[in-house]
């Protein structure tokens, strides 16, 4: 079944994060020490100290999601997405990758604070009953895309790295109570829909699930 080979997307408790972060610190990903990527850049500072000095920057920075501290240069890179393809970089001695953490979110997870959500993309293929099982036994569930900005952030965070937008990911949304209306895990109305062209077409009639599909080059969510 095509199920099995999409991948998962989680939220975290989204409900319960705070738009105002007054703590955080920094999550070091050790398969990106001595790389850096340069692209989805927010801004880039000179004259840092330190790794501390660095993510202080991107914890005041509301945007920033993750920071390269590129040590010999004393420079601080900010950026709005989480990478997740050491590959795509390029070796620098000396650099070092974090990402933000806060007490909003675990360590791992992207906190979007404009937006006011934490998520994680899982690479694992896995299908969907699976998916669905595995999210609530940690009493989470699949992202929530309702706005369009939080379907910009979403296509930008997971076309980041070659390793994320190689997949389809589940969403939220099913019609498995009703056919045809669609509904979020909270029973709430969906209202926002960004349909590929000719979706959805239920076919075969029991997919009753939304997946944002690598096939639609990530335009749009899409019921398979």
């Amino acid at each position: 079944m095509e199920c099995c080979v999409i991948a998962l997307v989680l939220t975290y408790l989204a409900n319960l994060v705070s738009p105002l972060v007054k703590t955080g610190f920094g999550h070091k990903w050790e398969n990106f020490t001595n790389i850096k990527i340069t692209t989805d850049i927010l801004s880039e500072v000179s004259n840092i100290q330190s790794s501390v000095e660095c993510v202080s920057l991107c914890l005041m920075t509301e945007a920033c999601v993750s920071v390269f501290y590129r040590r010999q240069h004393r420079r601080c890179q900010l950026h709005d997405v989480l990478f997740m393809s050491p590959q795509d970089g390029q070796e620098e001695a000396g650099t070092v990758y974090y990402s933000l953490s806060s007490g909003a979110c675990p360590p791992g997870y992207i906190h979007n604070r404009l937006l006011n959500f934490c998520y994680q993309l899982h690479l694992d293929k896995i299908p969907y009953i699976e998916s669905l099982a595995d999210c609530r036994s940690r009493g989470e569930h699949f992202l929530v895309i309702d706005t369009p900005d939080k379907q910009s952030h979403f296509v930008k965070q997971v076309t980041a790295s070659t390793d994320s937008k190689t997949f389809g990911y589940f969403i939220d949304g099913s019609d498995v109570a009703t056919e045809g209306q669609w509904v979020y895990h909270d029973s709430r109305p969906m209202t926002y829909f960004a349909w590929a062209p000719g979706y959805p077409k239920n076919i075969p009639a029991n997919k009753d699930y939304i997946v944002a599909s690598k096939n639609m080059r990530f335009g749009g969510e899409t019921v398979v």
